[in-house]
């Protein structure tokens, strides 16, 4: 009897333990994470169907345009709409705002990359910030046509039309990483806001940087219209593939399975 409470010590030993509220909520392994997030990831859910419906449709849209505009086509719309941009008071100050905030070969815009990754990283969002820096590499990418497509820019050539000549219109990288890198920082503010005019500002800031910077490429003749609105579209399909893959490895990480 005097061994009563040794035993029921010992057998309380070898039974299995309840994992403790700080087992319960360890962070998942990163083979977890995967698993789980490929898993939700290429769930046939009515979303995920969106996601790769867009990508379809961004992709079909750049090819057919590129096979379209391979001989240098320039539509009668594109120069009227491209006139009528130009004669727009205050369109130099549009341009060199847009312009500074998307282009990715000057030294502000890395400056500014660069303080907007660390600042996500700084905020314990490792995965977000590897998607900003996705944005790069999908950005060069996604400029593929440049190589196939040899479209004039907008030049005097064509008429009472300022613009800087030269090739390879098609698209605008400009206004597709303005669609592509500021949505997805768009996104991720939204993420953390619970207001709804809030998530409107934001929202609206990033729709007015599109079309400004959209804007401001026909408006100072870089591009036609056509590589504008193609290259919205194309943004639209990579930054669905971001929302994709960041809203998979949310779902993992919060202990989600395949």
């Amino acid at each position: 009897m005097g061994q009563g409470p040794q035993v029921l010590g010992d057998a309380r030993a070898d039974a299995p333990r309840r994992p403790s509220p700080e087992a319960a909520a360890r962070t998942p392994r990163v083979g977890e994470v995967v698993r789980g997030a490929v898993g939700f990831a290429f769930r046939p859910t009515r979303r995920n169907r969106l996601h790769w419906a867009s990508w379809a449709l961004a992709l079909g849209v750049e090819l057919a345009l590129a096979a379209v505009l391979r001989d240098g086509q320039v539509y009668g719309w594109e120069k009227w709409l491209t006139r009528r941009f130009q004669e727009v008071p205050g369109r130099g100050v549009v341009f060199d705002v847009s312009s500074t905030l998307t282009n990715t070969l000057s030294v502000s815009f890395a400056a500014l990359f660069a303080g907007i990754v660390a600042v996500v990283l700084l905020l314990g969002h490792r995965g977000a910030a590897a998607l900003l820096l996705l944005t790069f590499p999908l950005h060069v990418l996604a400029l593929f046509p440049k190589a196939l497509v040899d479209r004039p820019r907008p030049s005097p050539a064509f008429g009472d039309i300022y613009g800087v000549g030269g090739g390879q219109s098609f698209p605008s990288g400009h206004s597709e990483y303005a669609v592509t890198f500021y949505g997805f920082l768009a996104y991720l503010i939204v993420l953390r806001l619970r207001r709804r005019w809030q998530r409107a500002v934001v929202l609206a800031a990033w729709v007015l940087l599109v079309l400004a910077t959209g804007f401001g490429r026909v408006a100072l003749g870089r591009h036609w219209p056509l590589d504008v609105l193609a290259s919205y579209l194309i943004g639209l399909g990579l930054l669905s593939g971001m929302v994709w893959l960041h809203t998979a490895f949310r779902y993992a990480k919060r202990g989600g399975g395949p």
